[in-house]
């Protein structure tokens, strides 16, 4: 399984709600969409992590931070640009905009 350097970082976890919000920050959310992209392909991956993170900012009470829009954005950025077989490292590298919190639209 591929992980963060945060370990605790898994879809599992996720699903469950079992992660510390003090360390859920943007990067975090990238890398979570990140896993669902590359384990359950772009649509499967919005769906599931949608749900999930939905279900985890109503248990710790930010609804009002959550954005459907915001989130499916970036999860299809992260399935328009992820490459087969590339790890954690290198996708980050590639995508710093999406980490900076400032996507940019790749050209086709």
């Amino acid at each position: 399984m591929i992980r963060h350097p945060n370990k605790a970082l898994t879809i599992e976890r996720f699903e469950q709600g079992d992660i510390d919000p003090a360390r859920f920050d943007h990067e975090a959310h990238v890398y979570v969409g990140w896993l669902y992209v590359t384990e359950f392909g772009s649509d499967e991956a919005v769906a599931r992590f949608d749900t999930a993170l939905r279900r985890f900012v109503k248990k710790i009470g930010a609804e009002p931070k959550y954005n459907a829009m915001i989130t499916w954005l970036y999860l299809l950025l992260i399935a328009e640009r992820v490459r087969r077989n590339e790890d954690w490292p290198a996708f980050r590298s590639r995508n710093s905009d999406l980490i900076d919190g400032r996507p940019r639209r790749e050209a086709a």
